[in-house]
């Protein structure tokens, strides 16, 4: 059993982004995701290795000095008192310690990554698939008030964590404040958002039959790569072609966002996407929410 440090984990509630990539670093459990909207290290479980602010993408968990014991306790309070949410449930959603038995299924779905995207290039229809990385995550957070899914079953998170810690493919530099700030995720999250109207939109014009099929893959919502080897015409009735054109679309999407991951991980921390993801955005407003309207509650 590792002995204490003279210091322990503290995280900057205001700055985190509840992405989870130091509740998996951490190797005794002792800091969680509250609800979906911050992490939280237990000082009385917290060893002060560092792992859990080496993983964290925005750099917003700092090692403090240790104090008697009342008064940390007192400390920790105050600290979450002072959060923008006033959480005063901490405790009760401490992770898992880690014993050395096997990992569960969940974090292992990097590979499903890896087969979605092989999965769409040879066969477009396939992309309908990335849907659950959609409808999860709100599921999860409307339903739950939590980030579970993007915390423990985001096959790309997993991907860049695999790819940027360890094999090294990572600078890992902390990531720059300006991209995990709230005016830069809300503005990517509206952009984003935008961008799938838009996609939704061009998937009506096909089954209005007001424009023909595009098999085409737009990459970064500009670069128009041609897709057709993807799909056959005699798959699907004619009638069915907005069918093809919403997995062009949402593979397109699906495409981007990812490479704009693999970017960021390599410039800075592997999890740097999720600093500004717009899922992993609109899930945390979403427990935000629900928890202010529990509080009214009790």
């Amino acid at each position: 059993m590792a002995s204490k440090s003279k210091k322990y984990a503290q995280v900057d509630a205001a700055r985190c982004v509840a992405c989870g990539a130091c509740t998996h670093a951490c190797p005794r459990g002792a800091i969680s995701v509250v609800h979906g909207r911050f992490a939280y290290a237990d000082p009385d479980s917290c060893v002060g290795c560092g792992l859990c602010g080496k993983a964290c993408p925005v750099g917003c968990i700092t090692p403090v000095e240790r104090v008697h014991k009342t008064e940390q306790a007192s400390a920790s309070a105050l600290s979450l008192q002072n959060t923008p949410l006033n959480i005063k449930t901490t405790q009760r959603q401490r992770a898992c310690v880690r014993t050395g038995s096997k990992k569960p299924w969940y974090q292992y779905l990097w590979i499903w990554a890896i087969v979605y995207f092989s999965l769409g290039f040879f066969n477009i229809l396939f992309a309908w698939l990335g849907m659950l990385d959609f409808l999860l995550p709100l599921i999860f957070a409307i339903a739950g008030g939590n980030k579970w899914f993007c915390n423990n079953m985001c096959g790309r998170g997993q991907l860049f964590t695999v790819l940027g810690a360890k094999l090294r493919l990572s600078r890992n530099k902390t990531t720059p404040h300006a991209v995990s700030s709230r005016w830069f995720r809300s503005g990517f999250l509206v952009f984003f958002l935008t961008m799938f109207g838009n996609m939704v939109f061009q998937t009506y014009l096909v089954a209005a039959d007001k424009r023909t099929l595009r098999q085409v893959v737009t990459l970064f919502w500009t670069f128009r790569v041609p897709w057709k080897w993807a799909y056959s015409p005699e798959l699907l009735p004619k009638t069915l072609s907005w069918v093809v054109q919403f997995s062009y679309g949402f593979y397109s999407l699906m495409l981007t966002s990812t490479l704009i991951g693999l970017v960021v991980m390599a410039l800075f921390k592997p999890r740097s996407w999720c600093t500004f993801c717009p899922m992993g955005t609109m899930t945390q407003g979403i427990c935000r929410l629900k928890s202010r309207e529990d509080d009214k509650v009790f």
